[in-house]
């Protein structure tokens, strides 16, 4: 079952530009990853150094496998100095599966 990752990041104001182009470089990095479907960057309206990485995953395991490798896990370190407070990520389903509460008849 396909998964929505959703990575909050709030960097510095001065760190901005380096953060952006780690980011970019990171994004690179993912899309030639097996099961990576998608991905898209928010920018918050109202603080520019707010932003939120949606990335699409074709399984828990493929989003899991990518999150642990060395390369990642390096570039999160990278970051890590531009940051103000810790990255926090969430992961949804998507598809299949519903909640108990959804009534689809």
């Amino acid at each position: 079952m396909a998964v929505q990752v959703f990575i909050t990041r709030k960097f510095k104001q001065d760190k901005m530009s380096q953060a952006n182009k780690l980011l970019m470089e990171l994004r690179s990095m993912a899309t030639l990853r097996k099961g990576y479907i998608s991905g898209q960057t928010l920018v918050a309206a109202d603080d520019p150094n707010k932003v939120v990485v949606i990335s699409t995953w074709s399984s828990r395991q493929r989003w899991d496998d990518w999150q642990k490798d060395p390369k990642r896990v390096d570039f999160s370190q990278k970051m890590s100095d531009f940051l103000e407070t810790p990255e926090r990520s969430e992961v949804y389903l998507v598809g299949e599966k519903m909640a108990e509460w959804v009534d689809m008849a």
